[in-house]
């Protein structure tokens, strides 16, 4: 066999197979015809299609099973966690983006509700103030920047009233950077349910991964059915309440006694930590404005 056909085109490395070890290139002719470069690029095509595929119905249909096949080393067969979430997180939040509309509606019919609401606000501000000018004359060093934040939020609460759904679209803004910081969070949760495991801090980030993009693919298709005018609120809820102990059971090979309270304690504890991130980009989008 000649020299050129035994070593890497890539690196001069000698190769024993159909890839370079050292780089990952394929062996082949740098003078391909037209139907072989075709073919070439179709097996590609198909070789990642079948990943996509074979990741989303496990991802889908076997709660846990992608986790459990990474702890073990079987990758390659599968779509990357990171990249899986990343596209299907691009793909809700931009359909999120162009159906403002169906995460809040505000019509005419709730322009008057937030009328009344900003009126009582107005009161309580009022009311509010009184209180904070008689507490400034008593105290002596007042809290500044909490009263910095307090006066810039009133100052902003009039946009709101006058454009809530422009105060709608630009929380939706930080919609993504929120939920991309509560990945390590979650992971962290799952870290003290299995804190005397020995999993270790990744293995749990590639299960918030797994998890958050079936969370993802499922909102995405409660939007379809609604597009349709199905009826899908319990449909929705009732596969997040069984998919997390499921998977959990898989993945950790957890006891069906164990799967279920450490399900409850991250529902209770992750849902609390939601609550709280919202809140702080609520009231950052607030203060940008």
């Amino acid at each position: 066999m000649e020299e050129g056909t035994t070593r890497c085109r890539n690196c001069d490395t000698p190769l024993d197979g159909l890839y370079c070890h050292n780089c990952g290139q394929r062996e082949g002719r740098g003078d391909l015809h037209f139907q072989e470069a075709v073919t070439d690029i179709l097996g590609d095509v198909f070789t990642w299609d079948s990943r996509v595929w074979r990741t989303l119905v496990s991802l889908l249909f076997r709660p846990g099973f992608l986790s459990a096949e990474f702890n073990a080393g079987r990758r390659v067969r599968y779509m990357p966690p990171f990249r899986l979430y990343l596209i299907v997180s691009f793909v809700l939040f931009l359909t999120l983006s162009l159906m403002t509309d169906y995460v809040v509606d505000f019509g005419d019919a709730s322009d008057d509700a937030v009328e009344v609401s900003i009126s009582l606000d107005s009161e309580d501000e009022a009311t509010a103030e009184e209180s904070e000018s008689a507490q400034s004359e008593a105290a002596e060093a007042p809290s500044s920047l909490t009263e910095a934040l307090q006066a810039r939020i009133d100052a902003k609460a009039p946009l709101v009233r006058d454009d809530p759904g422009g105060y709608v679209r630009e929380l939706l803004e930080y919609l993504p950077q929120v939920m991309f910081l509560m990945l390590p969070v979650f992971a962290l949760l799952l870290k003290l349910a299995y804190l005397f495991s020995s999993f270790h801090y990744l293995q749990h980030l590639v299960f918030a991964l797994h998890y958050h993009t079936f969370v993802y693919l499922l909102y995405l298709a409660s939007m379809v059915l609604e597009q349709i005018a199905m009826y899908v609120d319990g449909i929705v809820a009732l596969p997040l309440l069984i998919y997390l102990p499921l998977a959990l059971r898989r993945s950790y090979a957890s006891s069906w006694p164990g799967a279920l309270g450490k399900s409850l304690f991250l529902m209770i504890s992750y849902g609390a930590a939601l609550v709280l991130g919202m809140a702080a980009a609520a009231v950052a989008v607030l203060v940008t404005m």
